[in-house]
């Protein structure tokens, strides 16, 4: 056998590898720590924080071109809807009016509040480590 000394290799973020020592930097391990740094569990971090980002932008994305595309494509499918009046006012203008201004506020108060949400829940898991 030789004579080498036996090293015991552990992930900082382990109970073992705190408690074995090192410079004081070894042992105190955070998330924030490995996003400063850029390290490779930082990336990993910081692009599924973006992935999450973009799932929601893609999802009001969707209700958005639904509406955009689906109310032309309503006049065009149903003529007599575009040409009728209600109290002198082109049925089209009251959809736009009525219909599609509640659902782009609705769509951009859930967009807020989604992308609120994964902010606050990677700032919450930055904290925790």
């Amino acid at each position: 056998m030789s004579d080498q000394r036996r090293v015991v290799v552990a992930s900082p973020r382990t109970h073992r590898a705190r408690r074995l020592g090192g410079t004081v930097s070894e042992r105190s391990w955070s998330l924030a720590h490995d996003l400063d740094e850029q390290t490779e569990l930082g990336a990993v971090y910081v692009r599924t924080l973006i992935r999450a980002q973009l799932r929601a932008a893609l999802a009001t994305l969707t209700v958005v071109a639904v509406v955009i595309i689906g109310l032309p494509l309503l006049l065009v499918l149903l003529p007599a809807l575009s040409r009728s009046r209600v109290y002198g006012i082109p049925v089209s203008w009251l959809g736009l009016a009525l219909c599609i201004q509640p659902i782009w506020i609705a769509a951009a108060a859930r967009h807020l509040r989604q992308a609120e949400r994964i902010e606050r829940d990677f700032a919450r898991l930055v904290d925790r480590s």
